[in-house]
C-alpha cells in the first residue's frame, strides 16, 4: 500500500523524477540530490510504503542491505556509513522508511560523529524491558 502524499512513494510510482541507481521488483536506490552528506550518497527504500523500520517487510529490509553491499562495492569506496532513522527525534524527515549509504571519501565528507561516548548513560531500565522479551524474541523468526 502506497501513501499518496509520500515523496518516496511518488518516486516509486514514477510521479517524481529521481536519479535511480538501482531498482528491483521491491526496492529502489536513488541519489540523494536534495540533501547529500557526501558524493555518492544513495537512499534505498521499499516500493511498499512503511513509515519506519518496524513496519517494513523483512524481505524488503534484507534485500535493501544486500543491494547496499553491492552498490558500495561498485562505488569502490572502502569507508562508508549505513544509516537508518526512525522518528523525528532520531532525525527522520521523510516518513517512508529508508536507508542511507553515505560514502566517506575524506574526513570532511560524509557523517562526522561525536567521538566521545556519553558517560552518564544508564542502560538498566531498557535492559530490564528487553530481558522480559527474551523468551518472545527467542521464539520469533528472524
Amino acid at each position: 500500500m502506497n501513501s499518496p502524499d509520500c515523496l518516496l512513494c511518488k518516486i516509486a510510482a514514477g510521479q517524481l523524477r529521481a536519479r535511480v541507481v538501482v531498482e528491483t521488483a521491491n526496492i529502489i536506490g536513488v541519489m540523494n540530490d536534495a540533501e547529500p552528506f557526501a558524493r555518492g550518497h544513495v537512499v534505498f527504500f521499499a516500493k511498499r510504503h512503511a513509515s519506519r523500520l518496524t513496519d517494513m517487510h523483512d524481505e524488503d529490509l534484507g534485500e535493501i542491505l544486500v543491494v547496499i553491499k553491492r552498490v558500495a562495492a561498485a562505488m569502490q569506496v572502502d569507508d562508508y556509513n549505513v544509516l537508518q532513522n526512525n522518528g523525528a527525534l532520531a532525525g527522520q524527515t521523510v516518513f517512508h522508511a529508508h536507508v542511507h549509504l553515505i560514502p566517506k571519501w575524506s574526513e570532511r565528507e560524509g557523517l562526522v560523529y561525536q567521538r566521545e561516548p556519553q558517560r552518564d548513560v544508564d542502560h538498566d531500565d531498557v535492559y530490564r524491558r528487553l530481558r522480559k522479551l527474551k523468551d518472545v524474541l527467542s521464539r520469533t523468526a528472524v
